[in-house]
C-alpha cells in the first residue's frame, strides 16, 4: 500500500482533500497531514509518503523550500502542489521542481481525482523504471499496490460467504467503484467474485458433508443457499457429482 500527505496550513483545506480524495481506489491507505513545511518535513522523513500535496505560502517553511528540499533529498515521491494563487512564481518554481502537477483552489473533486489517478501511475511507471534498472533499494513492489485491496476484498469475502454480497455494497465499503472492484478482483485471482464465493461455498460445503448428521438442505442453508435443489445443482456444476454422491463416496 501507499502513503500520501497533505501540507496545508488551512485546516479545512487538508480536511477537504481528505474526504475529497479516492484514496483507497487508488491503493492509498495513509493519508498524512501537515500545517507547515517544517512539520511536513519531520513526516515526510519518517513515513517517506509516495504522494505529496503542498501548498505553496504557509508560515515557518513554504512550499518552494519544501519543494527545494524534497528534489535535493531525491526521495521516490511525486508531489502535487495545491494554490490558491494563479502566481507565475510559484508555477515556475513547482515546474523547476518538477512538481507532478499544480492545483488550484478551490479543488474540484473530478480534477483531484484524475490527478490522483495518474499521479500514482506515474509513480508506479517511474519505480518499475527503477527497479528494471536494478535500483531495488526501498522500493516496494509493484504487485503490493493493488493487489492488498484485493486481498482485503478476499478475505472480506471468506469470512461473510454466506452473506448475498452485491458488488454495490463492496464498493461502498472499500470505497472503490464497481467497475474497478470487478475487474481489478478477476485480474488477480482470475475469476469473478461471485465465481470465488461460490468456490468457497462448496469447499466449506464439502467439510460439511462428512458430518452425516446434518441434512443437505441444511448444509446449503449453512453456507447461503435458502433453496437445496439450487446448491446440488451449483454443487454438481463444480464437482462432477451431487452432494449426496460425494458423501456415499465418503461411508465406503
Amino acid at each position: 500500500m501507499l502513503k500520501a500527505i497533505i501540507i496545508d496550513d488551512e485546516k479545512h483545506v487538508r480536511e477537504g482533500l481528505q474526504l475529497l480524495g479516492s484514496w483507497m481506489e487508488f491503493g492509498i491507505d495513509t493519508v498524512l497531514e501537515a500545517r507547515d513545511g517544517e512539520e511536513a518535513i519531520m513526516l515526510i522523513k519518517k513515513h517517506r509518503p509516495e504522494i505529496i500535496f503542498t501548498d505553496m505560502q504557509m508560515p515557518k517553511r513554504d512550499g518552494i523550500s519544501l519543494l527545494k528540499w524534497i528534489a535535493e533529498s531525491e526521495l521516490e515521491a511525486i508531489t502535487i502542489v495545491v494554490s490558491g494563487h494563479d502566481d507565475f512564481k510559484y508555477m515556475r518554481n513547482a515546474i523547476y521542481y518538477k512538481s507532478f502537477d499544480y492545483i488550484l483552489k478551490p479543488i474540484d473533486p473530478d480534477l483531484l481525482h484524475e490527478t490522483l489517478e495518474r499521479a500514482v501511475e506515474k509513480w508506479k511507471e517511474e519505480t518499475l523504471h527503477k527497479r528494471s534498472s536494478g535500483d531495488m533499494e526501498t522500493i516496494p513492489f509493484l504487485s503490493d499496490v493493488p493487489s492488498s485491496n484485493m486481498q482485503k476484498i478476499a478475505e472480506y469475502l471468506r469470512v461473510h460467504y454466506q452473506q448475498d454480497i452485491t458488488l454495490q455494497e463492496m464498493a461502498d465499503r472499500f470505497f472503490m467503484s464497481r467497475e474497478h472492484i470487478s475487474r481489478k478482483f478477476k485480474q488477480e485471482y482470475q475469476e469473478t467474485i461471485t465465481d470465488y464465493v461460490t468456490r468457497i461455498r462448496m469447499e466449506k460445503a464439502k467439510e460439511l458433508l462428512a458430518n452425516q448428521s446434518l441434512k443437505i438442505y441444511e448444509i446449503a442453508y449453512h453456507i447461503g443457499y435458502q433453496n437445496e435443489k439450487y446448491f446440488s445443482k451449483v454443487y454438481k456444476k463444480l464437482f462432477g457429482i451431487t452432494p449426496n454422491e460425494y458423501r456415499n463416496t465418503l461411508m465406503k
